[in-house]
């Protein structure tokens, strides 16, 4: 679990003030029932977070390319790489 909030922060801030949020594509992605995640635990201390952003689940009908990530996490929960 360590791993997932880690991932999270980094992939969407808890400093995002959705009020703030303009478009309905950005107050689509801010809220996290909309994200898909995945979680893999490759061996002991190697965990991949996947977090895959859904734009139907708000009834949005456009393409928003590159706004996934995978994140690969330590079991001291740092951030080793992201794509």
């Amino acid at each position: 679990m360590a791993a997932l909030k880690v991932a999270m922060d980094d992939y969407r801030p808890p400093s995002i003030n959705y009020s703030s949020l303009k478009t309905p594509e950005d107050k689509c992605l801010a809220r996290w029932e909309n994200i898909d995640m995945r979680i893999l635990q490759a061996d002991e201390g190697l965990f991949y977070v996947q977090f895959a952003p859904d734009p139907r689940k708000c009834e949005l009908d456009v393409i928003l390319p590159d706004i996934g990530a995978v994140y690969a996490i330590d079991g001291k929960g740092r951030i080793l790489a992201r794509e």
